[in-house]
């Protein structure tokens, strides 16, 4: 038995949390006036923690918050935030907010903060067409081939049409990030894009020194109207802006746990989710033409 927990590094993550006890303040009703996220996946933390430390801070109960390194920016109201971890892993039991994962966010003690108006004047990029971020992934899913990805030719028609008018800015971080227990792999798609005048987003935070990597993609997400994303954290995190989100989600917890009709409350205006991705792009380019500005753009 020793033996085969050996092998196991992450069983641990799977009986409790990496906190004591003692982490746990409970304070007039609510679980904890400590939030610590324990390195649970980026979309948890996204979904569930940042709204309640935030409703904690409005109701003056908020002590303290903990997790991984490079998310001040996401916690800036916390008197005071400790980037513990290092590593992000698969965590069901969320103790310092009462809940574990995939259960409906209890709304009486939970309260999105205005991402767009913290971070929308902190950083001029200079660009002269409106924005248009993807954000893609490419790693190994459920110990599986990846599932939830943008093709690289699905990427290059839709970006082949979507530059004419916007400023197209792609997400797929392959450093720069907090890793978690997903194997990275190469789609071997950022040269041709880069060919079709995609900003990719890693050489694009070259540029802003002044910038962490996450305050980098919340200035960006602040100034986007339009995004588009594959299911995992970023929809999350996207979700944290007003505007019009499209998601490519073949696989994942998700659509059987109704969160996608439950992110409209965080402060995404529309989400509208497909399962292939040719009809995601359908849709979008649908969307902007019957877009003023867009429409207005294209007409020129």
């Amino acid at each position: 038995m020793k033996s085969l927990f050996r092998n196991l590094p992450l069983v641990s993550k799977f009986l409790g949390p990496r906190q004591p006890p003692s982490s746990i303040r409970p304070v007039a009703g609510y679980p904890s006036s400590i939030v610590d996220c324990h390195g649970c996946e980026f979309g948890f933390e996204m979904y569930y923690h940042i709204p309640y430390a935030y409703h904690l801070h409005e109701q003056g109960l908020l002590e303290k918050t903990v997790s991984c390194r490079d998310t001040r920016c996401f916690y800036w109201f916390s008197p005071d935030h400790e980037e513990r971890y290092d590593r992000r892993d698969w965590v069901t039991e969320l103790p310092s907010i009462g809940q574990t994962a995939w259960q409906l966010p209890d709304y009486a003690r939970w309260q999105v903060p205005d991402f767009r108006a913290r971070w929308s004047q902190r950083y001029d990029f200079g660009f002269t067409k409106p924005l248009l971020l993807i954000f893609n992934k490419y790693n190994i899913e459920w110990s599986k081939p990846p599932i939830n990805f943008f093709s690289r030719e699905f990427l290059l028609t839709i970006t082949d049409q979507l530059t004419k008018k916007f400023q197209v800015v792609y997400f797929r971080p392959t450093s720069k990030i907090v890793m978690d227990h997903s194997e990275l792999l190469d789609l071997h798609e950022k040269e041709a894009l880069v060919e079709r005048d995609v900003l990719v987003a890693e050489t694009l935070h070259d540029r802003c020194p002044e910038l962490t990597f996450n305050e980098f993609q919340l200035c960006l997400l602040a100034q986007s109207n339009w995004r588009v994303a594959v299911q995992g954290g970023a929809t999350y995190m996207n979700s944290l802006f007003p505007g019009e989100l499209f998601v490519l989600h073949r696989h994942g917890r998700e659509t059987r746990s109704n969160t996608y009709e439950h992110l409209h409350r965080m402060n995404v205006d529309k989400i509208r989710v497909f399962d292939e991705e040719n009809e995601l792009g359908k849709s979008l380019l649908l969307a902007l033409l019957e877009d003023d500005q867009w429409a207005g753009a294209a007409a020129a």
